[in-house]
């Protein structure tokens, strides 16, 4: 038992010590979640709001960060609490390629009762869905906003549907 406890005070800590978060990378704003789920992200350390010094570093597994997103919340700056991501009309991919932008939730029914979900991805995406003439239906769907003439399929693969004007009466 002796020889045991002599040979495990002879090796080194660090052939112990776990992989530290300075190993992951590190983002300026909240990671978005996208890529390898089990990767390990870090956000960098964020301003506290009263008081304006930094919070931690936070790192966790993106499919925890893809949650975050996918249900329009942030982790605050201190990394203990959880907060809805503030939404805009029209999101159109400015700022941060990395950074996530929500949309807020557009309404389905002309009483403006029911609304479609909010939808919330990376200011790349948004920005990419733009430059393909493809936007967020009202319904959370991609759909192709390009006006390819009569009927069939567009250049994309999203059927296409004429629309023939009656004559005026």
């Amino acid at each position: 038992m002796r020889i045991a406890l002599a040979l495990l005070a002879s090796v080194p800590l660090f052939a112990f010590a776990t992989v530290q978060a300075a190993d992951f990378p590190v983002l300026p704003e909240t990671p978005s979640g996208q890529g390898d789920p089990d990767a390990m992200v870090c956000r960098a350390p964020q301003a506290l709001p009263v008081s304006g010094a930094l919070g931690p570093k936070i790192c966790m597994h993106n499919n925890v960060w893809l949650r975050l997103t996918m249900t329009g919340q942030d982790l605050s700056a201190d990394g203990k609490s959880v907060f809805a991501r503030p939404t805009v009309d029209e999101p159109n991919g400015a700022g941060n390629p990395d950074a996530v932008t929500c949309r807020k939730p557009v309404a389905l029914t002309a009483s403006r009762v029911k609304h479609g979900p909010e939808v919330c991805l990376t200011n790349r995406y948004w920005a990419e869905l733009g430059a393909q003439q493809k936007r967020i239906a009202i319904n959370g769907q991609v759909v192709s906003s390009r006006i390819n003439g009569a009927g069939g399929t567009g250049p994309d693969g999203i059927p296409i549907v004429a629309a023939n004007i009656s004559p005026a009466l």
